[in-house]
Formats: C-alpha cells, structure tokens, sequence
C-alpha cells in the first residue's frame, strides 16, 4: 500500500520576492533614506571656508550654500545667536565673552583676548549635527582660525596603541618597565578624522589687513567696539596661518588627516611683471605728468571690488570640488522665502525695477524651470525602478491570484446572490477543496506511471 505521505499534495514554492520593510516604514525609515540617497547619488557637499576676521570669507561661504543649495553656518553670525539662546553653551558663550571683553578693556591684562577652542568646536560641532547638514551638506565660513579649533572639530583619538603582543599600551605599563625611579612617557594616541566627517574643499582666504579693516569699518558699529578685538584675532590668524596659510600647521593638518589640500584665494593677487625695458624707455618728466595720470587710473582699474573677489573665489572653490565627482542636490535652500512672503515683496518694490532687477528675476525662472524639469525626470525614473522592482510579486498575483477570483467575480455577477461576499467566499473555498483534489490525483497518476 502506498504510504499516505505520498499522496499528499506537493507544496507550492514560496513566492519568489522578499519585503523590503516588513515591519513597516517608520521602522525602517533609516534604510529607506539611506536606499534613496544611494540610488540618486546624493552625498553631501561640504565647504570650509576660513580667513581672518572681516575677509570675505562669509561671503564666499553664502554664495557657495546658495549655489549647492545647502545650510550656510557662518562663525560670528552662529556665535552671536548662541549667545543669546537660554541653553547652556550659550551661558558660556555669555561667561567667555564677558571675561575677553574685560581683558581688552585693561591694557596690563594677559588675557583671555578669544573663545577657547573647546567652546567654539562644540559651537559648529551642534549646528553640523541637523539634519539638512547630515543629508545634504554644509559651508562653514570663518572657522577654523588655529590648529587647536581645527583638531578640535575635525579629529578625535584614535585607537590606543598596542604592543607587539598585541596588549594595549598604557602608561601604568610603560612604568612598570622603567625600572625603579624611571617613567617612561605613555605613547600619545594618534589624532584620526572623525567618524561621519568629509571634506570636499577646505579655501583660506589671504586677505591683507587693510582690506579686513576697511570691510569692517563699513559696518554699523564704532570702531571701538571691534578694534580691539579685531587686532587680537587677526594677530592670531597670522600666526596660524603664515605667508597665506599654504605651509601652514592646520593646511598640513588638512592634508594628512582629512585628505584634502587646501586653496588659498588671494584677495589681492601681485600684479603682472612690467614689460622689459619699459621704465628705461619713458623719461621721468613725460612719466610725472603726461603719463601720470593715465598709469594711477591703469592701477586704479586692477583693483577688483568686492562682488569680483567673491565671483572668482566661488568659481576657482566650484571648478575644484566638480572636478573630483559630480555633485547632486536638487532641494530648495533653508530658510527660502515663502510664496506669500514673495507675493508681498514684490507688491512694495517699485514699479520700475531696473534692468540688473530683471535680470535676476529671469534667472530665478531658469533656475526653478531646470528644477521642476529635473524632478518630473526624477518622478520618472522612481516609477520605472517601482515597476521593475514590483515584477515578480505582479507575476505571482497573476500566476495564481487573479485568475481564481476573476472566476469567482464572474460567477456571482451571473448568480447576483443575495450575499455576494458570502457566495464569493464559499466559491474560493469550494475551488480550493477542488484543487487540492486535483493536485492529489495528479501526484497519484504520477506515482502509479513510476511504479508501472
């Protein structure tokens, strides 16, 4: 007799596809915004645009976040509003600046004259750590300004080290083998980039103190509020930075633990060599006073504005970071200015704007229409990846779903019972017993064909 076993029916495979997230999106909300960064290639941008106090760098670091579309964190600007917030950084923020504020008021003081490096890292450390600045990337302009801020914010320690039998090193250890009377120093525990942390480009803006004074002093302040201070920090950037920042401590600092070199962008670049010969062939008579007033407005039209400076900085800072990989970021800037609040603005501008206005106006439509172009392709492209990764769960719903019930469907709109579930119900099971039946004979026939 054949054994029951063997007449049962074979099991039906499972389906041939897994759930993503079974347990639900808000569960797996990390996986699914780290698939959708992945798949669109969204790695965050990263800027560092440091310089001394009242260079330019704060306006390269705006330029460059409107440009990439990512979180500007300016240092003075996020100091001062750290300061005024009941959270307890900004309670030492409030401590720290009242004792250099009293320093500098007494010539005889040693100090304090800047925040410490401890304070100002955990500063910027808290505004990189939101979200925008996590997903999408960030400029950070005018810090670091010394090695210790830089070290601070960028590194930590790295593993201890260890002795060749692989036990850690530590220092009550190192004691131990120098012998009576003698300590050996514990080795130092090397500095390593921090988890998380990249840098794409790292700019130092070389900008003489003339120029940083002159940009301060078109501020609203008094020169007595920021003199002072102004002269400290930027004797501490020159010595941080010397002849540029190129050789410096913190460019080195850049270049072996985080990997990339930095630029420097010369405000005022030297001027172009004169001809040879030049000087000798004009006589000093026709120099001082046919030729003097042409060559002073010939040098006079070398220098570069602001608006200049600021250009050329952002483009040499851009072509650096697109020649290394490709950079994609289609969201609108924080803080972009609602519609209602557009609508209200351009009601009080001035019926006649004029044509640098206009200009801009229609580069901001060129702008959002290559945006809604790029998200109807990005719309598409999420469609067609749905419909290939939906396949084989259409093809199993058709293979052996759909068929049954569009049976059973018919049926009752041909039989119109009273209780058509209940009759859709009963006719799925009615099918079922039925299949079954004939899953049984069939293995069966197939057993008895064997055996013959």
């Amino acid at each position: 007799a054949e054994e029951p076993s063997a007449l049962e029916a074979p099991e039906e495979p499972p389906p041939q596809f897994r759930w993503w997230c079974e347990a639900g999106l808000v569960a797996n909300i990390s996986k699914v915004s780290a698939e959708f960064r992945r798949w669109r290639r969204l790695e965050p941008v990263t800027f560092c645009v440091t310089g001394p106090p009242g260079s330019c760098a704060t306006e390269v670091g705006r330029s460059l976040a409107d440009k990439y579309n990512v979180p500007h964190i300016a240092f003075e600007d996020l100091i001062e509003e750290q300061r005024n917030m009941t959270t307890p950084i900004g309670q030492a923020l409030r401590d720290k600046l009242a004792e250099i504020e009293a320093a500098l008021g007494n010539p005889k003081s040693q100090g304090p004259f800047v925040l410490p490096a401890s304070v100002t890292a955990k500063v910027v450390e808290e505004a990189m750590a939101t979200k925008p600045c996590k997903y999408r990337g960030w400029v950070l302009s005018g810090f670091p300004q010394s090695l210790e801020e830089a070290t601070e914010l960028f590194l930590e320690d790295g593993p201890p080290p260890t002795s060749p039998d692989g036990s850690v090193v530590t220092e009550a250890a190192d004691a131990k083998k120098g012998g009576k009377g003698k300590k050996e120093e514990a080795p130092q525990v090397e500095k390593v980039l921090r988890d998380g942390v990249r840098i794409d480009v790292v700019a130092i803006i070389a900008a003489p103190e003339d120029n940083c004074v002159a940009r301060l002093q078109a501020g609203d302040k008094p020169e007595e509020q920021w003199m002072p201070a102004f002269k400290k920090k930027f004797e501490r950037f020159q010595k941080e930075f010397p002849e540029g920042g190129a050789n410096s401590a913190v460019a080195e600092l850049f270049a072996t633990k985080c990997g990339v070199t930095p630029i420097v962008i010369d405000e005022c670049p030297p001027p172009a060599p004169a001809a040879e010969g030049a000087a000798s062939d004009a006589s000093p008579t026709a120099g001082s006073a046919a030729g003097g007033e042409p060559a002073a407005e010939a040098e006079a039209e070398k220098v570069r504005t602001p608006a200049e400076i600021v250009e050329a900085a952002v483009g040499q800072i851009c072509a650096h970071v697109e020649a290394a990989r490709e950079v994609n970021n289609f969201l609108v800037p924080l803080g972009a200015p609602s519609l209602e609040a557009e609508e209200a603005a351009a009601v009080e501008e001035p019926a006649a704007a004029d044509e640098e206005e206009l200009r801009r106006r229609e580069e901001e439509q060129r702008k959002a229409k290559e945006a809604e172009e790029r998200y109807e392709q990005i719309r598409k492209e999420e469609l067609a990846r749905l419909e290939k990764h939906s396949e084989p769960l259409r093809q199993y719903l058709m293979s052996f779903v759909v068929p049954t019930v569009t049976s059973g469907l018919v049926e009752v709109c041909q039989s119109q019972p009273e209780d058509p579930i209940g009759y859709l119900a009963e006719y799925l099971s009615v099918y079922a017993q039925m299949s079954r039946r004939r899953s049984v004979a069939a293995a069966r026939r197939t057993l008895t064909n064997s055996a013959a």
